[in-house]
């Protein structure tokens, strides 16, 4: 599975504000218990893609997907699949959410 800019993550596990702390997602995360280099393939083309599909495929069952997304937003993760995302696809949805603010002001 792949995030769409059309399917919203819903995080059901967030339920209280302190939820974006490290021990508050992080704790819950479903990759916990997976090897990181999973999460931070040589790229997204070729024999990484089957890496990117793999990790989506643990993102895509996470508790806290959402959270993980937030944080890696929030702090600018350039590499890494992070909840449910390549690098690339964070940078649309930071394109896109700039692009959402101007057309409201």
């Amino acid at each position: 599975m792949s995030f769409t800019l059309g399917r919203p993550v819903v995080d059901r596990a967030a339920t209280h504000a302190g939820d974006d702390s490290d021990e508050g997602w992080r704790g819950r995360a479903a990759c916990r218990s997976c090897n990181p280099d999973l999460f931070f393939p040589a790229g997204t083309t070729g024999a990484a893609w089957q890496d990117v599909q793999a990790a989506k495929a643990v993102c895509a069952v996470c508790p806290v997907q959402s959270s993980c997304l937030r944080f890696a937003l929030r702090t600018c993760q350039g590499y890494g699949i992070w909840g449910g995302t390549t690098e690339d696809e964070r940078q649309a949805l930071r394109r896109w959410a700039r692009r959402m603010r101007a057309t409201r002001v």
